[in-house]
């Protein structure tokens, strides 16, 4: 038996489930990176990449949930993300609302030389 399996086989059941570190090489671009590092605030990237993980092997369990204790797994997981994404679609409607209405300001404010207030294409329409 190769050292590396003796060793594994050795580990109690607890330590198997503890999170151990891992090595990954990600290929972006130096401003994605730069961007995502940006976004991250104070947490550490080995967190984040960490939940990237997690949330990977979350949708593909939701996508291949058979069993009864599988698919309740899934849509507890499956409610979790969408309570997310109602929090992200509700700040992008704020911000798309905040926009229009500072828009809407600085054509009232500021008329064109034509003297009409503003172009009626808003790209930020909801």
């Amino acid at each position: 038996m190769a050292r590396r399996e003796r060793h594994r086989a050795q580990r109690t059941p607890q330590a198997l489930r503890k999170p151990r570190d891992r090595m990954a090489r990600v290929q972006v671009s130096d401003e994605e990176w730069a961007a995502y590092r940006t976004g991250l605030g104070t947490t550490p990237v080995s967190v984040a990449l960490g939940e990237l993980v997690r949330r990977e092997v979350g949708r593909e369990a939701r996508r291949g949930a058979i069993d009864r204790a599988g698919v309740r797994l899934a849509l507890t997981d499956a409610r979790e993300l969408a309570d997310e994404l109602e929090g992200l679609i509700g700040r992008l409607e704020y911000a798309a609302r905040s926009a229009r209405a500072a828009a809407e300001h600085r054509s009232a404010t500021y008329p064109t030389s034509a003297g009409r207030t503003g172009s009626s294409a808003d790209p930020w329409a909801l």
